[in-house]
Formats: C-alpha cells, structure tokens, sequence
C-alpha cells in the first residue's frame, strides 16, 4: 500500500507540474496539453481511490492495482525503447510496478507461510 500511496503522490505532482506549465508556457497544441493534463489528473484521482481500497482491504482494490501496475510496466518498458529511451527512468517506473505485482500475487502466501510460526 506504501508504494501505491508514493506512485499516487507522484501522479499528482505531474498532475501540479502540468497544470502550471499549462500557464507559464505556450504549447504547441493547447488541445493536447488539457487533455494530457485531465487525464494524468483522471488516472491520479482513479489511483488515490485505488489506494484508499487497498488501506481498507478491499479485494477490488487488489485487481484494480494490478491493472494500474501491468500498465505502469508498459510505459517503464517503453521508457527504455527508441532514440531517446533512458534506462534510469524506465528502472524508476518498472521496479516499483514489478514490486507490487509481486506483493499482490504472494502477499496471501507469504503471510500464512510465516503464521505458521515456523523460524527460518
């Protein structure tokens, strides 16, 4: 959940940065920086929700961030690839996707692998 709140607070300084560059430069499409500003805004109130339901438990929340996370490894990985690809950027956006795959999926089994009360 940590890890949901800080991709959440990422999206909403993106959001912030593109609001402000909406007014202090001139781009060269303005239809296309509102749109690209609404939907970074969209997926971040979508994802703040997200986290909200995996706080409280909610199992929907669950298959809701593994969606967002096969998403944010598509860009990480996309990231990397073609002329201006940059590898610590796609790390940055990957990894952190990676990692919380990995908790949705085994989270449950880790959990009641260490109940037991067995010691390594």
């Amino acid at each position: 959940m940590g890890i949901s709140a800080l991709e959440t607070l990422a999206l909403l300084v993106a959001a912030g940065v593109l609001v402000v560059e909406l007014f202090i430069a001139t781009p060269d499409s303005y239809g296309s920086a509102i749109f690209l500003t609404l939907i970074v805004a969209g997926f971040a109130v979508a994802l703040a929700a997200v986290t909200v339901g995996l706080w409280r438990g909610a199992t929907a929340a669950r298959s809701a961030s593994l969606v967002w996370q096969v998403l944010q490894m598509g860009v990480g990985l996309a990231s990397d690839s073609g002329e201006f690809g940059i590898p610590l950027v796609a790390l940055a956006v990957a990894v952190p996707a990676v990692t919380v795959i990995g908790l949705i999926l085994f989270n449950h089994t880790v959990r009641e692998h260490f109940s037991d009360g067995d010691a390594l």
